[in-house]
């Protein structure tokens, strides 16, 4: 009997989450995917020394993937400083087949399939991508390079968009997605009426997540 290979997917979370919050957050999918998945949960570089709001009562530091000006959002940010140690964390542990990002984290894996880096070096694709509750990387070179070639970065992706999210707003998430070049590459979105946040309650949208990751 031969066994089937797992696939390697790294998991990137929010701002002013961890590896651990998000690892605690995504569970029930990670339970569902044992046989199938093999989950590598990274930090961020950038310890920002807080918590926010929506990483609830999880132990642990309030990290991020870049430094943000005050006031600022990374959609309207020029550069994103730290982005660099970010892509270099997720290459030195890679290569992954997949990525799954919230937040901050859809961001950076938007960047990644764009630079193609963190998979495999000879495919320079993922097999697969989940980005919830992204946005564009600034308004800077990483979004130019993010428009020309996120689309050949993945052979799939998902874009999981909240109807009423308020950090990164739906129509920011509608215009990372078209980024990954529709159903002609693979591209994929599905929506849901609550905010910024991972809808782990919805069967339907959990459903798609596991697809993408595993391929099944």
């Amino acid at each position: 009997m031969t066994s089937t290979k797992k696939r390697r997917v790294c998991a990137l979370h929010g701002r002013g989450g961890s590896a651990n919050s998000f690892s605690n957050f995504l569970q029930k999918i990670v339970e569902e995917t044992e046989d199938t998945v093999e989950w590598t949960f990274l930090d961020g570089p950038i310890d920002e020394g807080k918590m926010h709001k929506f990483t609830g009562n999880a132990n642990g530091k309030a990290l991020a993937w870049w430094v943000l000006p005050a006031n600022t959002r990374t959609y309207s940010a020029e550069v994103l400083d730290g982005i660099e140690m970010s892509c270099e964390r997720v290459t030195r542990e890679g290569p992954f087949d997949c990525l799954i990002g919230f937040s901050q984290g859809a961001t950076l894996s938007s960047v990644l399939c764009a630079r193609k880096c963190g998979c495999d070096e000879e495919t320079k694709q993922f097999e697969s991508v989940v980005l919830v509750s992204g946005a564009r990387p600034g308004v800077g070179k990483e979004w130019e390079r993010v428009q020309k070639e996120a689309r050949f970065g993945a052979k799939k992706s998902l874009h999981v968009i909240g109807e009423t999210d308020a950090i990164n707003p739906k129509a920011l998430g509608f215009e990372l997605a078209e980024c990954f070049g529709g159903e002609e590459f693979g591209s994929e979105i599905v929506t849901h009426e609550r905010g910024h946040i991972v809808p782990i309650d919805e069967e339907r949208i959990v459903k798609k997540i596991i697809e993408t990751l595993t391929g099944s």
